[in-house]
């Protein structure tokens, strides 16, 4: 599920840009946020948070 203690602040969203790692990976931040935007409306994704906290 997603993690509440780790909200974004007003200025994040109201970002419109993904922020990309120099790995090429996506923000860690940006990941959260689209993976919590999916998990509600598909079950495969929240899944997809759950597997990612706990390998966390």
């Amino acid at each position: 599920m997603f993690d509440s203690s780790n909200q974004p602040t007003t200025d994040q969203l109201n970002s419109t840009s993904l922020k990309w790692g120099n790995d090429g990976e996506l923000s860690e931040l940006d990941l959260q946020r689209i993976l919590g935007l999916l998990s509600q409306a598909d079950p495969v994704a929240e899944a997809l948070m759950e597997s990612r906290s706990e390998a966390a």
